[in-house]
């Protein structure tokens, strides 16, 4: 188990934009290094996270959907969310519909877990990088 504050200024230090003409894909391999072993607890940081940018009404189903009493309702909803996502060239239905099944059916698989919480995880990079970079300007 990694120790608190290792982890807290490797995240730190990542969050730190990169300083002219460096490369931006050198926390690539800062990423693979920080996923830790215990991929669900990594999975529900980001997913976490992820909640406290919602709305607030969105935070709270997603909140409830993620508890492991709300399984038997997590399942077909991200199976659904699956589905919807394959067919996204149909007017309703759209492609962000895949992740978000994905995420909520990671919870319950645990060789998606990795994957999933590797992908946001970069999304929450891409989005702190984008928010300096705003305010840089």
């Amino acid at each position: 188990m990694k120790p608190i504050w290792g982890h807290f200024f490797a995240r730190r230090l990542r969050d730190i934009p990169p300083p002219c003409g460096a490369v931006t894909n050198q926390h690539l391999f800062v990423m693979e290094r920080d996923v830790s072993s215990d991929h669900r607890a990594e999975l529900d940081r980001h997913l976490a996270w992820l909640e406290g940018k919602m709305p607030l009404r969105f935070a709270k189903f997603m909140g409830w959907v993620r508890k492991p009493s709300s399984r038997l309702v997590r399942v077909p909803f991200a199976m659904a969310l699956i589905i919807g996502g394959i067919f996204s060239f149909l007017p309703v239905l759209g492609l962000w519909m895949l992740p978000l099944g994905l995420i909520l059916i990671a919870q319950d698989l645990p060789f998606l877990q990795g994957p999933m919480a590797r992908m946001l995880g970069w999304i929450e990079r891409k989005w702190l990088e984008r928010k300096v970079a705003k305010r840089m300007s």
